[in-house]
């Protein structure tokens, strides 16, 4: 049989979870915005190193036909 009691505990520990489930999904959101961060940065690191390998490979072969000449 149910008593006031064990009624009243029940309701503080929904009410700690609903809260614990909160926390959580906060906790989830920050960590997909901080996830969507750093592969937008990377996606931007890449094309900068696609760059400056780029520069790099036609300095060489300017290099190698100044050479060559």
């Amino acid at each position: 049989m149910t008593t006031d009691t064990m009624i009243t505990e029940l309701t503080k520990t929904v009410s700690n979870l609903q809260r614990d489930v909160e926390s959580l999904k906060e906790d989830k959101n920050y960590l997909y915005d901080k996830l969507e961060k750093a592969y937008g940065d990377r996606i931007e690191l890449r094309a900068e190193n696609q760059k400056l390998k780029q520069t790099v490979n036609v300095t060489e072969e300017e290099e190698c036909i100044a050479c060559s000449a």
